[in-house]
């Protein structure tokens, strides 16, 4: 007799196992350039349907049905349905997924990326709220950029060689460092995701908090459908539970990391 709670483990640490193999094949034969947020969504649906979905189960840049001009990375859907009815796949929605990928400004606070990953998860967290759908949210990049820029633990020296170019070199303290034990978190998400997996951290943003960035910007430019009858609210509790991650201590041998989580409105 399966274990549904055993596959669903395996199914989420197969995610970001593949994500990081893939990244990390594409920057050893030279497309590090090509790799977009965009391009993320081949290798997890490349697994997915490799752990038994059906390939017409999968919809990939879904546009989004609670709001104008937005996609949805991916949606998995209930049944196998015929792709060129809109309705149908709007009614058969099971599972969304929203990635990103760590860079320098991911790590700098109320910033234009810092607010591309606050609306990614403000997005699922409606997208759960108001249709009671299964929501999830993937980071992943170089593992130095994971590491420094959206865990924020801080042990790597970020230099400047002229205006734009910008690099980062591991310290040999750290590396020892972190041998020793799992993910340090200290950035600016360290409130909004635990590091270890299947477990949750809860946060409450109001749209009071900042007065260009957050929910009021969120909320600024973010235009719902007309056929949505809910009204956004000036204050969101959000739950993330981390599902899958990978471990601090294979920092010497991937290039890449990445982390998934469950995002929930309460």
């Amino acid at each position: 007799m399966k274990n549904i709670a055993v596959e669903k483990k395996e199914y989420f640490l197969a995610i970001v196992d593949a994500v990081c193999y893939w990244l990390g094949y594409q920057n050893k034969i030279g497309r590090k350039q090509l790799i977009h947020e965009a391009s993320l969504r081949y290798p997890i649906a490349d697994i997915i349907t490799a752990k038994g979905i059906s390939i017409n189960r999968l919809v990939l840049e879904y546009l989004h049905p609670l709001f104008y001009s937005k996609k949805i990375d991916l949606v998995i859907l209930e049944k196998d349905i015929l792709l060129n009815s809109v309705d149908n796949i709007q009614k058969n929605v099971k599972e969304v997924f929203e990635f990103k990928l760590a860079k320098y400004n991911t790590g700098k606070r109320y910033t234009e990326e810092h607010q591309r990953v606050f609306d990614d998860i403000v997005r699922l967290a409606y997208f759960n709220l108001w249709e009671n759908k299964e929501c999830y949210f993937l980071m992943c990049g170089e593992f130095e950029d994971f590491k420094t820029f959206f865990v924020g633990q801080g042990n790597a020296i970020i230099e400047k060689n002229g205006k734009n170019s910008i690099s980062v070199k591991r310290s040999e303290s750290s590396m020892n460092k972190n041998e020793l034990g799992g993910w340090k978190p200290n950035g600016i998400y360290k409130d909004w995701f635990d590091f270890r997996l299947n477990e949750s951290k809860e946060k409450k943003f109001h749209i009071n908090d900042h007065s260009t960035w957050g929910l009021i910007n969120f909320q600024k430019n973010y235009k719902k459908r007309e056929n949505i009858d809910k009204e956004f609210i000036n204050h969101l509790t959000i739950k993330t539970t981390c599902l899958g991650i990978t471990p601090l201590s294979h920092e010497k041998t991937r290039t890449h990391a990445a982390g998934i989580w469950k995002i929930e409105a309460l």
